[in-house]
């Protein structure tokens, strides 16, 4: 018996078997080099810009542009973890350890609601009471406790994810555009549609980048000042939630300051709960869309309820890294369809119109 062509199938089965088994082995770092690709992305002017300045010495542009990113980015956030970590630890103990804090911070904000007449009407005493408040407290207490232990405990993990994520960004800065070629070479997709891919990715990374981390932060930093201001404890921690619940769209971070000035209101803090509110509707509200437009410019945007299901997924799937892989590869998913929807063209309106 002859099997034709047995050696081309024979090495296409060792190609795809070998492809399944380095699939396995970058398994662990995929989302740290798709990190990396995102960041060489944003940040090639200045790159190129070192590039120049240093008589085209690709290695030490490239050195000095992740040097950067690691000051501008990795750095303060690493920061911030840390802070919110000790403020969470404080707030529990603060909540949860402490017998007076009902009586000094809950009781008057209560005493305030009590006066209302839904207050009887939705028997609002079973769950602002003492002993209700003191089992939730202790509950989500302990919730965001086990959150931040576990965080500390991953924490040589993250190193390790970090200097694979840099390692790679360095290579990215200085052969990423052979690497490109290289792909699109291999790929057997039509240049038009690789080029296609290739500006997709591009472009939705800034616009994810740009349109959605900058103005997130952005706002959580507005609202913690305010909190702050408004003298809310643990101001740094709401500022965190604000931020992460700036991804919704049409509500938003004021799934938070709303409701805390109404309740400030209520429980008498009236300059404090105006002042919360005014500026949430007058400035919190509307950064996005001051700020996105200017960020985002030409970049391709996404449906907001895709942006949102994207960065939800993105996170349950990735932990923290979703929030900006997650969109990028629906984005690309999508972009995988309207090439799709090019190249079969005549078939589906053939198909379409019997």
């Amino acid at each position: 018996m002859e099997l034709k062509n047995f050696n081309v199938f024979f090495f296409l089965a060792v190609l795809l078997g070998s492809s399944i088994i380095t699939f396995f082995i970058f398994k662990p770092f995929l989302v740290a080099i798709f990190l990396a690709a995102i960041l060489a992305v944003l940040f090639q002017r200045p790159y190129l810009f070192f590039l120049s300045k240093t008589k085209n010495s690709k290695s030490i542009s490239s050195l000095i542009t992740s040097l950067i990113i690691v000051l501008i980015i990795i750095i303060p956030i690493i920061a911030m973890a840390i802070f919110v970590g000790n403020e969470i630890a404080s707030a529990y103990h603060s909540v949860a350890m402490s017998d007076d804090f009902y009586q000094k911070k809950v009781e008057p904000i209560i005493g305030g609601i009590k006066t209302s007449p839904l207050y009887d009407t939705l028997n609002l005493e079973q769950f602002v009471s003492k002993e209700a408040f003191s089992q939730y407290s202790k509950q989500l207490g302990q919730l965001a406790l086990n959150f931040v232990q576990s965080a500390y405990s991953s924490v040589t993990h993250l190193f390790f994810m970090l200097f694979v994520m840099f390692f790679a960004l360095y290579y990215f800065f200085i052969d990423g555009k052979d690497i490109v070629r290289k792909v699109m070479y291999i790929s057997p997709l039509r240049d038009a549609h690789e080029d296609l891919l290739v500006e997709k990715f591009v472009s939705i990374s800034r616009a994810t980048i740009k349109g959605t981390f900058v103005v997130c932060l952005v706002q959580g930093m507005i609202g913690g000042m305010v909190f702050y201001i408004a003298g809310i404890q643990s101001a740094v921690i709401w500022g965190v939630v604000m931020a992460l619940f700036a991804i919704v769209p049409m509500f938003g971070s004021a799934i938070v300051w709303f409701p805390i000035g109404i309740i400030l209101l209520l429980s008498g803090s009236i300059w404090q709960g105006v002042f919360v509110l005014a500026v949430g509707m007058g400035l919190i509200s509307t950064i996005d869309n001051i700020l996105k437009p200017k960020l985002v410019g030409k970049d391709t945007q996404m449906h907001p309820l895709l942006v949102l299901l994207a960065t939800l997924g993105g996170l349950a799937l990735l932990g923290p890294a979703g929030v900006i892989v997650g969109p990028i590869i629906i984005a690309l998913f999508v972009s995988l369809w309207d090439i799709y929807g090019i190249e079969f063209k005549k078939q589906l309106k053939e198909y379409n119109n019997k």
